[in-house]
């Protein structure tokens, strides 16, 4: 069932104010694009961004990082975690207690949401708060190298790719 006459859509876009008004808008969206690929083109902010993860005694970060842990998943599991738990575990949380509580990783990651360019900015910043944990913490390396492969693939999964509107 059509709700419009295909005659009088015809006449209405053959017209002078349908014709400039398309023009218009075919340029606006032009400059829009060649703005998206400029964006894209300039080297993005997490260069610039000083990424510090503070030194701290080993055993006092694995408390640390249990008590964060246990507050956070409070009666999710049976157990709490603590020093003596699976050294894997240990270093799992750990590694996720610096990223997300001791350094600017979660305000920087916010702050490239839904920007031009943002998906590849906020990869950049992953890799080298991931690389800065490393440096500072050369026993955690391991498990910076699993979450960083493990963080890569979880994109690569869901990523869809954009369609091209012509």
């Amino acid at each position: 069932m059509r709700l419009y006459d295909g005659q009088r859509v015809e006449q209405t876009e053959a017209g002078p104010e349908f014709v400039a008004a398309r023009t218009k808008a075919a340029r606006r969206s032009e400059i829009a694009q060649q703005a998206a690929d400029h964006h894209r083109a300039q080297p993005r902010r997490p260069s610039r961004l000083a990424i510090t993860v503070p030194v701290m005694d080993r055993k006092d970060l694995i408390e640390r990082s249990c008590r964060t842990y246990n507050r956070l998943e409070a009666g999710l599991f049976d157990e709490n975690a603590g020093p003596d738990s699976d050294p894997a575990f240990i270093e799992r949380i750990t590694v996720n207690h610096i990223r997300h509580d001791l350094t600017e990783y979660d305000q920087a990651l916010e702050d490239k949401y839904s920007h031009v360019g943002g998906d590849a900015a906020k990869a950049r910043i992953r890799e080298r708060v991931y690389e800065a944990i490393a440096r500072t913490y050369p026993h955690l390396a391991e498990e910076r190298r699993r979450q960083e492969h493990r963080h890569i693939n979880d994109l690569t999964y869901c990523w869809i790719p954009q369609r091209k509107y012509t």
